[in-house]
């Protein structure tokens, strides 16, 4: 760019106009008007125009009708200057208030369509009315708080899961996307344990599943802002190709982490841009699946049953918010259980039939999503074994998974399951610095993801009361 600065007069032409008399300058001063009314015009005619701006998503309005008022209708503000490739987003901008939203969850909607009554759990008479079934509506806020209390949380607890989120938005980067790797961006490497995992959307959607799991949509919650624009980014990174919407980032960790995120803010919302986008994703799953079953790095690859984990529940978080899922993709899956399970179906391996703690976690609670009754021992005897080992101290991976089967199951273990583990992610969680509200472990299964993955878990373990509603009990899924 080049600067125009004006010419100085020559101060021998300044001393012209001491010498001037006063009707001379009073003339002098009528000329300069007169001119400059008829210059001015024509400068407009002549400078080139300013480059055509840009606009910005900043943050979004929340209207009276939600389901009406899809993701893509964003308040926008003007630059002049070209952007970056990618979005970027302004999230200093003040958020209006959003009204609560009323009756925008769709009907609660089982894996197969056989659903059965199953006897509810005695767990107290505070219980007697909470809805059960596996689905969202426990994240309701008129809900939340008494099924946190009623199952299992703590006010404690729930201070570590404000604390917690506010850790993450802080590491949101500008463009809306979440990175483990977390050096660059706005934490600028305050944050010690950073992930080497590349793929943004995995890491986008692993970030957003707490903010979800707590209530907070795009149009609803303290956090509004910050979910939207991270759905925005996984919506901006979603290639079209023949397969459907490849939101991978080179993994289909990626694409079960991302797919799960959209189709829940979509189940939660009824916004029909995200369920577009959260469809347009399972069909990729679906036809990245191994004829085998499985589902691992590469569509087509031969699977293992950490990868599968995520796209099962990919698939099931599509049935909650409507979509239409192909129920032999489903029985596939099954069949890819079937060959890594030990023990009749009590314990699972990765890839072969073992019985690896984590493992059979992931295996179990799938089974129980595809049908496996309350009552069916083979549950009971895998959730046992799970209890046995208890929580771990360094592995949240396992914490996550083994904890919702055995919240779902409801079983005897339960409650000192729970309060083991909630009181030691209470006491774990990071209370200084910029890592305060995160956590960190020293750990294998998790160590590519890093702090934010780490902290993701604990989040999504410590809100497991409403997350999803227990499957088993009077509105419960019984199968077969």
């Amino acid at each position: 760019m080049v600067a125009i600065v004006p010419k100085l007069p020559n101060v021998r032409w300044l001393s012209l106009l001491v010498r001037i008399s006063p009707r001379g300058r009073w003339a002098m001063a009528l000329s300069f008007v007169i001119h400059a009314a008829l210059v001015v015009p024509l400068a407009w005619l002549i400078i080139p125009p300013r480059p055509p701006a840009t606009f910005l998503p900043v943050a979004v309005v929340a209207l009276p009708s939600p389901p009406e008022q899809p993701i893509r209708d964003l308040v926008f503000v003007k630059t002049a200057e070209p952007l970056p490739t990618g979005l970027e987003v302004r999230p200093e901008v003040a958020e209006p208030e959003a009204p609560a939203p009323e009756a925008l969850l769709p009907a609660e909607i089982t894996l197969l369509p056989i659903p059965q009554a199953h006897p509810k759990p005695t767990t107290g008479a505070d219980l007697a009315d909470l809805p059960t079934g596996g689905g969202l509506s426990g994240r309701r806020a008129e809900i939340r708080e008494r099924l946190a209390l009623a199952r299992g949380g703590t006010p404690a607890s729930e201070v570590a899961v404000v604390r917690g989120l506010a850790w993450l938005a802080a590491h949101q980067q500008a463009d809306g996307s979440w990175r483990f790797d977390h050096q660059a961006g706005p934490c600028q490497g305050q944050c010690r344990d950073s992930g080497r995992e590349k793929s943004t959307t995995a890491a986008t959607g692993l970030a957003l599943l707490p903010f979800l799991g707590a209530g907070h949509t795009h149009l609803s919650g303290e956090h509004r802002g910050t979910v939207a624009r991270g759905l925005l980014y996984l919506i901006s990174q979603r290639v079209e190709s023949p397969r459907g919407g490849d939101l991978r980032d080179g993994s289909m960790y990626g694409q079960g982490l991302a797919t799960l995120a959209l189709c829940e803010a979509g189940a939660l919302t009824e916004d029909p841009d995200l369920l577009a986008a959260g469809q347009s994703a399972i069909e990729f799953i679906v036809r990245a699946q191994h004829s085998g079953g499985g589902w691992r790095y590469f569509p087509g690859q031969a699977g293992d049953i950490t990868v599968l984990g995520w796209q099962w529940m990919a698939l099931r978080g599509g049935q909650l918010a409507g979509l239409p899922v192909p129920t032999e993709t489903l029985v596939r899956a099954g069949e890819f259980l079937d060959g890594v399970q030990a023990d009749g179906g009590v314990g699972y391996g990765y890839q072969l039939s073992d019985r690896q703690p984590t493992s059979t976690a992931i295996g179990l609670l799938c089974r129980m999503y595809s049908g496996w009754r309350q009552s069916d021992p083979r549950l009971a005897r895998g959730a046992a074994r799970l209890a046995k080992m208890g929580p771990s101290l360094d592995d949240p991976y396992f914490n996550y998974h083994a904890t919702q089967v055995l919240h779902h199951l409801q079983s005897a273990e339960w409650p000192t399951w729970n309060e083991r583990l909630r009181e030691r992610l209470i006491a774990t969680q990071a209370d200084r610095g910029h890592e305060a509200g995160s956590w960190h472990f020293a750990d294998p299964h998790t160590a590519v993801g890093g702090r934010l993955c780490d902290t993701a878990l604990c989040l999504l373990t410590l809100e497991v009361y409403y997350r999803y509603l227990p499957l088993y009990g009077e509105a419960g899924v019984e199968m077969r």
